[in-house]
């Protein structure tokens, strides 16, 4: 007679760092043992779009730098790739390479993962934050998570994959339309992207435009981020504050005048923008 196999108990990764991993086998061993359950929800909005990825095929989400966007995205990603009854196998983390000063990739040193490597970063660092450093690297070293810039993707099909493009307000509208038609069976997308930091010159953007053109298909689902989402530090909402368009910087006032008449505190009018507490910034002229 065969034995009834019980449900394996969820542990959390500090538990799971008490043992070591050495090959790709364990690392996914480890993560379909993951409580992923521990995370908590820090906004309404966080709740929202991972429900949305969660019930979506693709996702599309915008919204300022600090909301949590790219470690919600990756820890949906890991949570797939750890459950038994998925059919993902593998992450694909794809960005939109923007070349600086007409630098181009193919002559930085190293090979795509060297290449890439610093474009990819808050990626990793999110991944080591939920499965620990050494299974992203046994992952990453056999090929289950990997990195793949957007104009590297024309003419493959992206099967049993989650896929995650962020930084999509620097993807022109042709590079979009590219990127979705990758999408196999069985495979997941987030597309993620602040359409105020975009790097494209007299161009729009491809995720703006995608935004539009796929709202209310069936599978397509739409997350959004505000200023008030923000969890990163808190001054980082002030900060953006002051790039708002109707925030003016008196540009006939040297910096070194600025920050001399900071320090002698003369005459000055509070800002009504919220930016700051109890200080102030129109300077005498």
């Amino acid at each position: 007679m065969s034995k009834t196999r019980s449900s394996q108990k969820k542990v959390s990764i500090s538990q799971l760092n008490n043992h070591t991993v050495h090959n790709k086998r364990q690392a996914l061993k480890d993560l379909k043992q993951l409580n992923f359950d521990e995370m908590e929800f820090k906004s309404p909005a966080q709740k929202r779009f991972y429900n949305t990825i969660t019930k979506k095929d693709v996702t599309f989400c915008i919204g300022p730098a600090g909301c949590g966007k790219t470690f919600l995205s990756v820890h949906r990603a890991l949570r797939e790739l750890g459950d038994k009854e998925s059919k993902v196998d593998g992450i694909v983390i794809v960005k939109p390479l923007v070349e600086a000063d007409g630098e181009k990739i193919g002559f930085l040193p190293g090979d795509l993962e060297e290449k890439t490597a610093p474009w990819m970063m808050s990626f990793y660092y999110n991944m080591e934050q939920i499965i620990g450093k050494q299974r992203l690297r046994m992952l990453k070293e056999g090929g289950i998570v990997e990195v793949m810039p957007l104009a590297f993707m024309r003419g493959i099909t992206l099967t049993n994959k989650f896929v995650i493009l962020d930084e999509a307000q620097n993807a022109t509208p042709d590079q979009i339309k590219m990127f979705v038609t990758r999408i196999g069976q069985d495979s997941k997308y987030i597309i993620t992207g602040d359409l105020e930091q975009s790097d494209l010159k007299n161009r729009q953007s491809g995720l703006e435009d995608a935004i539009k053109r796929f709202a209310g298909v069936t599978g397509v689902g739409l997350a959004q981020f505000k200023e008030k989402d923000i969890v990163r530090h808190p001054l980082v909402k002030k900060l953006l504050k002051r790039y708002h368009n109707g925030f003016n910087v008196i540009d006939d006032v040297s910096a070194e005048k600025t920050i001399s008449m900071w320090i002698h505190e003369e005459e000055i009018e509070a800002p009504t923008d919220g930016s700051v507490d109890n200080h102030y910034y129109k300077l005498k002229q």
